[in-house]
């Protein structure tokens, strides 16, 4: 059972392209507490290099608590989230109303 549940916290981060004006990640999985600090730096080190991120969330599965505050936390000037299913865009409007 253990292993089960350890496969279903799975979150991989793939760059899609990368140029001076910014770069695509594709997240694929979930985040969840054990991933958040990871993919919380892969943001930053993004953010540093390039003018713009974004963030697509088209094979995205699931968010939780961590990974919504994480990601409220970012400058949403500089990210742009697309294809994100339509229960984690509530969830990541939620805290900001």
């Amino acid at each position: 059972m253990p292993k089960r549940e350890g496969r279903a916290s799975v979150l991989r981060i793939s760059k899609v392209y990368e140029n001076p004006s910014g770069v695509k990640l594709k997240l694929e999985g979930r985040i969840v507490f054990e991933w958040v600090s990871i993919l919380e730096e892969k943001i930053l080190e993004c953010l540093k290099k390039n003018k713009k991120l974004l963030l697509d969330f088209s094979e995205l599965r699931f968010v939780d608590k961590h990974g919504v505050e994480m990601l409220r936390r970012m400058p949403f000037e500089k990210i742009e989230i697309i294809n994100c299913p339509g229960f984690i865009e509530e969830l990541l409007k939620e805290g900001s109303q």
